[in-house]
């Protein structure tokens, strides 16, 4: 009985163990900030220094040189300061939509500096009893600055070509 319990007891260790070190994994760390993304996507703000606020907060999961490519008929977004912009000036339109982060897969680099990153944008309309969803394949090149995962690229995967 008491070797049962000492065998259990390892098993939980492990297991914990186990827990622990993926939470504190690099590749963990990419998931939680791009769902801290999401989150900050998702709270929106409506008033005159909430949405400049909050474009400066969207574009610190950016690097500096970020390029968005949306696919075909779209321009490449090209830096930080354009998905700044964009991301003030479309706010309104915006609030209408809820982002959900699926299907997140992470492939780190050696050195854990670097990251890709495929994973799945849904698009959730909000409200009107009409829920509608549009969804989109990703696939996204990560940065770590100063302590920090960054999208550096992110380009629309074209499903059915």
């Amino acid at each position: 009985m008491a070797r049962g319990r000492v065998l259990a007891l390892a098993a939980i260790l492990l297991a914990a163990g186990y827990a622990w070190s993926q939470w504190g994994s690099e590749k963990a760390a990419v998931e939680r900030r791009l769902q801290a993304f999401a989150s900050d996507v998702n709270a929106g703000t409506s008033d005159g220094r909430g949405l400049e606020a909050r474009a400066e907060l969207l574009g610190s999961f950016f690097t500096e040189d970020v390029v968005i490519d949306l696919g075909r008929g779209a321009s490449e977004i090209r830096g930080r300061a354009t998905v700044m912009d964009m991301a003030s000036r479309l706010q309104p339109r915006t609030s209408a939509f809820r982002l959900r982060l699926t299907d997140i897969g992470v492939t780190l680099a050696p050195g854990d500096q670097t990251a890709t990153v495929v994973l799945t944008a849904e698009f959730l309309r909000r409200g009107g009893g009409d829920d509608s969803i549009d969804a989109r394949e990703f696939s996204l090149d990560m940065i770590k600055d100063a302590g920090e995962w960054r999208i550096s690229r992110a380009t629309a995967v074209d499903a059915f070509r």
